[in-house]
């Protein structure tokens, strides 16, 4: 029995150090994966922020889902500083998804410990010619 009771705290003991030791993700830049869904699941864009310390902050490998189907997408942007955008519009640029769905968000800012962009407001296309307004919304890391 007391073998058992000291396997016990000494397995215990274990997982408490090792989750003591464990590292937490932290960010130090905008630089990364990022990902948004509208409230209402229609439209879904991804999309990866680059650029180092030679180069300025740019949006690419940008996407876009209508519905659950990928699409190509194209991006505009405006004002890139090193914690805000002006803003972001990701438009869908393929024949597969028959119309030129979009969002564009509109005055973003960094979080302080970079772990979500928000947004102070956003537009989005659907259904086709419908324009949908979102505001103190957050694109998050994926």
């Amino acid at each position: 029995m007391k073998t058992v009771v000291r396997l016990i705290l000494i397995t215990v003991t274990i997982l408490f150090i090792a989750c003591e030791n464990k590292d937490e993700v932290s960010f130090t830049s905008l630089i990364g994966a990022w990902t948004y869904t509208t409230p209402d699941k229609k439209i879904k864009v991804e999309f990866d922020i680059v650029g180092g310390d030679t180069e300025l902050l740019a949006i690419k490998n940008q996407k876009i889902f209508v519905e659950g189907k990928e699409g190509k997408a194209e991006v505009q942007t405006d004002a890139i500083a090193e914690t805000t955008f002006g803003f972001i519009r990701i438009n869908a640029n393929d024949v597969d998804l028959v119309r030129p769905y979009d969002i564009k968000f509109t005055n973003l800012k960094a979080s302080e410990d970079f772990s979500v962009i928000e947004v102070e407001e956003a537009t989005y296309t659907f259904p086709w010619s419908k324009s949908n307004a979102l505001t103190d919304i957050e694109i998050v890391r994926r």
